[in-house]
């Protein structure tokens, strides 16, 4: 029942929001106020700044400056499998990153 009470919700506030001919990021805004996550990651392993990379949640400079210098990721999971940062950092941050199909992944 409470899943389809959250759907439910989540179908609604989208709704709303997207009657009300608002821009994608309202969109996301109002689809990340209902479940508290992302609407699609935002931050690409291996291609944002340090900048972009700091901003995410928990992670520090070091943080980033240490994931631009383990690149390139084939998968976002490498960030833990590289150990590049720990388990708790990586829940923080793994709504909020991807890492995009390329050369020499498969793409």
């Amino acid at each position: 029942m409470r899943r389809a009470t959250s759907g439910l919700a989540i179908a609604t506030a989208l709704f709303v929001v997207l009657g009300a001919g608002c821009s994608e990021r309202r969109v996301n805004r109002a689809y990340r106020e209902a479940t508290g996550r992302p609407a699609r990651p935002t931050v690409e392993l291996n291609s944002a700044s340090a900048q972009q990379l700091a901003q995410l949640p928990g992670l520090t400079d070091d943080d980033a400056a240490r994931i631009m210098a383990n690149r390139p990721y084939p998968n976002k999971n490498a960030l833990l499998t590289k150990k590049v940062i720990g388990k708790k950092k990586y829940e923080a941050i793994e709504d909020y990153v991807y890492v995009a199909r390329g050369p020499g992944y498969g793409e």
